[in-house]
């Protein structure tokens, strides 16, 4: 089987499945994405060890794919082709998360752009597939976001199928330049949408410092993990910069610069986010999770940052109710609705390591086919029953 990797961004359940093709099957796979170089030069990249083929994306890529590769079965994320490159098609969408609508109006460019393809994915079609995570997800995307039940499939995170297998912090010591043996990491992960990160609570500078200089006071690690720096602005990325200046024990990294989030997600002994889908990544590790309540009342007004074709538009919306796929008390650990709480959370999570395993599990029993390390065969094997239909 040939298989084309059309990649928005090479990390995540793009990545491990990748490596699970080139490990563990026949598979002929060659990847398209942006800035290959800098892709290399992530940790994960040697850590991995990754032997792959990796070809530069370009306006002839969009249109044709890689010159002389006639792949089977091309996988997507959130970014489709300008024609079919294959006679079957996946997307392995990048993320599972709370935030929506996610609903036919929001994906309509989505939808159009699959429909003058690999046709629709409203009506039943052989040819193309929608990887969902879980019975939640499955339920989402059929009913809400517009896709035909025959064409949704639930096959988990191929992520997962790494992320519990946990890996020595000796091993992950050359990918940072603090102690990451010796002394607790604290991941804080946010979400972009909400601009700045703690201003719903009080003065963004004086929280945020706050936060660090305890940790920092604590011998404890601070990786600042945010999504593309240019969804951000400027003063804000002044304000984040300067903060990595003023700890030595913060690393500021940007989706952007840093694509991969693998290595910051081993590494880490604990999570701080406003609601990233990159919780749902971590609770495989089974470590403490702090999910920051994103506003201060759920019936509050408040701006909303979304990207669109034409840049990012801020948008005010009167209740948070409006953005909830599902209920943000429905996570893999604690919930702060004031800053006081969550500072105590993480005092209690990296005291206590196994404080958020049992729930952590139970959302994933609910939400991720139970993280059963079973992830990346599931959808192996649904490549193959779609292969088998190639006339």
């Amino acid at each position: 089987m040939k298989i084309l990797i059309y990649a928005t961004t090479f990390g995540a359940d793009m990545l491990s499945f990748t490596k699970y093709l080139t490990e563990e099957t026949d598979a002929e796979v060659k990847v398209l994405l942006d800035e290959v170089e800098k892709f290399k030069s992530e940790g994960i990249y040697k850590f991995w060890d990754l032997d792959l083929e990796l070809h530069e994306t370009n306006n002839i890529s969009l249109l044709r794919g890689i010159k002389g590769f006639s792949p089977d079965i091309t996988i997507m994320d959130n970014n489709i082709p300008l024609r079919k490159l294959s006679p079957k098609a996946l997307i392995l969408w990048h993320g599972y998360g709370w935030k929506g609508p996610n609903d036919e109006e929001e994906f309509k460019w989505l939808h159009r752009n699959i429909k003058l393809t690999w046709g629709t994915m409203k009506e039943p079609n052989p040819d193309i597939k929608w990887t969902s995570f879980g019975p939640v997800d499955y339920k989402h995307r059929t009913k809400v976001s517009g896709f035909h039940p025959e064409n949704c499939i639930n096959l988990g995170s191929a992520s997962h199928d790494y992320l519990q297998k946990e890996v020595s912090k000796e091993k992950l010591q050359p990918y940072y330049p603090f102690d990451v043996v010796n002394r607790q990491t604290v991941l804080i992960a946010p979400t972009w949408h909400y601009g700045e990160v703690f201003s719903h609570w009080g003065d963004e500078d004086e929280l945020f410092n706050k936060l660090l200089k305890e940790l920092q006071e604590e011998g404890v690690n601070v990786i600042l993990r945010l999504h593309d720096s240019f969804r951000f602005e400027h003063h804000y990325l002044e304000f984040l910069q300067n903060l990595e200046t003023k700890y030595d024990n913060v690393l500021l990294k940007f989706k952007d610069h840093h694509p991969d989030n693998f290595l910051d997600l081993q590494v880490s002994d604990l999570m701080v986010t406003n609601f990233s889908s990159i919780a749902n990544l971590f609770y495989a590790t089974h470590r403490p999770t702090v999910h920051v309540y994103p506003v201060k009342s759920k019936d509050e007004s408040f701006m909303w940052l979304n990207k669109t074709m034409f840049g990012i538009r801020k948008k005010k919306v009167d209740s948070i109710k409006f953005i909830w796929k599902y209920s943000p008390e429905d996570n893999g650990g604690f919930l702060a609705r004031d800053f006081d709480t969550m500072m105590q959370q993480i005092k209690e999570g990296l005291q206590n390591p196994d404080c958020c395993k049992q729930k952590a599990q139970e959302y994933l029993n609910k939400h991720m086919l139970s993280a059963d390390g079973k992830n990346c065969e599931r959808i192996w094997n649904t490549l193959q029953s779609m292969a088998r239909d190639i006339e």
